[in-house]
């Protein structure tokens, strides 16, 4: 994996070449000299719709009912790489190219290595997905440059309070949960949020009164597991589910059912319907593992303080 190994380098060897990590990319430029619409402004800065539009190569064959959840998707990608790129310049968290092209170099290597996509150039691969060489590049700054700005921050101390406190992450724990989702995505009126509220609410209330979960889940969530009744299947407790969603499963003894959990996905309703019981590890066993996932969390803390003090103006990408 790209990114391990990266906070692994990151960490250890010295920094022999620093370059600022750009905010604006040569595709924004050049959208800007054309006169690109403006899809939304963060913190002052434009991302342009022919930019999302260039993305859009990895929904190739999509349902054209779909096509503008997936413009919202790669328009919510972009603002939180945006988000991300503005606080390492803010900070002026600087970044070691060497690392990033090794990166690069790692997944063209995997490439050639990969029947499906041996012989074909990495540019070729990426385009298909909607992206280039460039983006990669910007996306690996940022992510070498938030690990190794919390990596400077982890010591023996932080590590030992962060294992006790989520010793489930790393004991090989499992839980087997349901949920029903009421997604609240491409929501844009408060009315309709609203409305989504009042309707977890409604459906919480009819499993308190004796209402079968599973067909629940069947009739009104929004999530693919609704045709298996909800069935999310088993999951650790860290880098599975997102934070919220995981943390309120793991709270769950079998067979209990949670409040309503909100996430970025919408409202959930989780049950949990069986637990595989882990071992117990010395933090020195798991000492990486821990050291990684703590880095981890500490990034999506940022990211979603970030988000909330941003100011994000969506002009949309219809």
């Amino acid at each position: 994996m790209i990114s391990k190994y990266i906070v692994t380098v990151a960490v250890s060897i010295p920094t022999l070449l620093f370059t600022p990590n750009p905010v604006f990319s040569a595709e924004q430029t050049q959208a800007q000299a054309q006169g690109d619409e403006v899809a939304a402004v963060v913190n002052g800065e434009n991302i342009y719709k022919s930019e999302v539009e260039k993305r859009l190569n990895r929904y190739k064959g999509i349902d054209p009912s779909m096509l503008q959840d997936a413009k919202n998707e790669i328009l919510d990608e972009m603002i939180v790489q945006l988000v991300i790129a503005q606080f390492i310049g803010k900070e002026g968290i600087q970044v070691d190219e060497q690392l990033v092209e090794t990166a690069v170099n790692d997944l063209q290597e995997n490439t050639k290595k990969n029947p499906k996509t041996a012989g074909q150039p990495l540019e070729d691969i990426l385009a298909g997905f909607g992206t280039s060489v460039e983006q990669l590049r910007r996306e690996i700054r940022n992510s070498v440059g938030l690990k190794n700005y919390f990596g400077q921050q982890v010591n023996d101390a932080v590590l030992t309070e962060y294992f006790n406190a989520n010793k489930a992450a790393f004991t090989g724990e499992e839980v087997k949960a349901s949920h029903i989702l009421i997604d609240t995505r491409n929501l844009k009126a408060k009315k309709d949020y609203a409305i989504a509220f009042d309707k977890i609410h409604k459906l919480k209330e009819q499993l308190n009164g004796g209402a079968n979960f599973e067909e629940l889940a069947k009739a009104n969530s929004n999530c693919p597991s609704a045709k298996n009744g909800g069935d999310l299947g088993y999951f650790p407790r860290k880098g599975v589910m997102i934070e919220p969603f995981a943390e309120a499963a793991f709270a769950l003894k079998v067979g209990e059912i949670s409040e309503p959990v909100q996430t970025q996905f919408g409202f959930h309703i989780i049950k949990v319907t069986d637990r595989k019981e882990g071992k117990p590890v010395a933090l020195e066993a798991v000492k990486e593992e821990v050291k990684e996932s703590y880095i981890e969390d500490q990034i999506q803390d940022l990211i979603e303080k970030q988000m909330t003090a941003a100011k994000i103006e969506i002009k949309g990408v219809n």
